[in-house]
């Protein structure tokens, strides 16, 4: 059989970001199945015809319907869910999984916000096939990716898995060809990160972060949980505004439509104060 026409038969772990994933997935070969929590993904789902499982856990049920439709291999992308082993051995091929940092380097949930935050230059795409711990298992492919000044979490995400779209349907049957060499992750490397809460992104006004800092904060933390934090933007300072900083120099009252700063200062009495105290005018 040559590689090109191997028909493979996947299920799909998926998440926000991951649709093109999808669409690249299916074109090419058989997807048997989504599962997803997220409804970008359903609904990509929907549209191509494809059976789908909106879940927020993994569990026998579904473990028992994945074992009925024998799949060949799955194929995970910014998922959310740990998978247990017992799913693993379902799949005679194992798993795969896109990973948006260089691993070992950011294993875990946020690996862009926290290349971000931390001022990185670069990221990357790492496909692994995966075992029972977090992002721990062989590399199969990795390959760089630049992180500019003016990304955010939502550019970079964006990026990363349009690209992995363009590597996998040529990366899957080479790997059930046996025609990839894989490699054991550096673990004594590794870095983890954490999941994000709202809190997280709140900034008290007294006691604002460096300049750079708060820069960086804005672009990792969007679009969620963004930078925010509230303020009195009248004479009434009692009355404390719910305020969002987005990137491109745009700000977002609670209430309002997101606005560049000069329109901010313009529209509120306190708006120029605001912007002088957070060090961004």
């Amino acid at each position: 059989m040559k590689i090109e026409n191997l028909k493979l038969k996947i299920i799909f772990f998926g998440g926000r970001h991951t649709t093109e994933i999808l669409e690249s997935l299916s074109e090419k070969f058989e997807v048997l199945l989504v599962i997803s929590s997220d409804q970008s993904v359903v609904n990509a789902s929907i549209n191509k015809k494809i059976p789908f499982a909106k879940v927020l856990e993994i569990n026998e049920k579904l473990i028992n319907g994945i074992k009925k439709i024998k799949p060949d291999i799955g194929v995970v992308a910014d998922f959310g869910l740990i998978i247990p082993k017992k799913l693993i051995d379902v799949f005679p091929n194992g798993i795969l999984n896109v990973h948006p940092s260089l691993l070992p380097k950011y294993r875990g949930p946020t690996p862009v916000q926290t290349a971000i935050l931390n001022g990185d230059m670069k990221t990357g795409i790492t496909i692994i096939r995966i075992d029972e711990k977090v992002d721990r298992g062989p590399i199969i492919f990795q390959e760089e990716h630049f992180i500019s000044p003016s990304d955010n979490s939502e550019t970079v995400y964006a990026h990363l898995f349009k690209r992995a779209a363009k590597i996998l349907p040529d990366l899957l049957p080479r790997f059930m060809k046996g025609l990839l060499k894989s490699f054991e992750q550096n673990h004594k490397n590794a870095t983890y990160t954490k999941s994000l809460k709202k809190e997280d992104g709140f900034i008290a006004v007294d006691k604002v972060p460096a300049k750079q800092k708060l820069e960086r904060m804005i672009n990792a933390y969007h679009p969620w949980p963004s930078v925010w934090t509230r303020y009195p933007l009248t004479s009434q300072k009692s009355q404390k505004a719910l305020i969002k900083l987005h990137p491109g120099g745009y700000i977002h009252v609670e209430g309002k439509k997101a606005m560049k700063y000069k329109d901010f200062i313009n529209g509120y009495e306190r708006g120029e104060e605001f912007l002088k105290k957070l060090h961004l005018i």
